[in-house]
């Protein structure tokens, strides 16, 4: 006997899935309230990657003179 019905998790539910999720996902970190870890954790990398960066270059200042 043939099946008429679509196949419950076929591409299209999966994708509806994926998709449902992502988007609660950025609606939560959207709304989220004040200073999370991750943003912290990025503004500490962002600092010292910027404290690297100007070592470096008064280093390379220092060396040609």
């Amino acid at each position: 006997m043939k099946r008429n019905a679509k196949d419950p998790f076929g591409p299209s539910t999966r994708l509806d899935r994926w998709r449902t999720a992502t988007v609660t996902h950025l609606r939560k970190w959207a709304a989220g309230p004040g200073q999370r870890v991750q943003t912290s954790f990025m503004c500490g990398v962002a600092y010292k990657v910027g404290e690297f960066g100007t070592a470096l270059v008064l280093a390379w200042l220092i060396s040609r003179y």
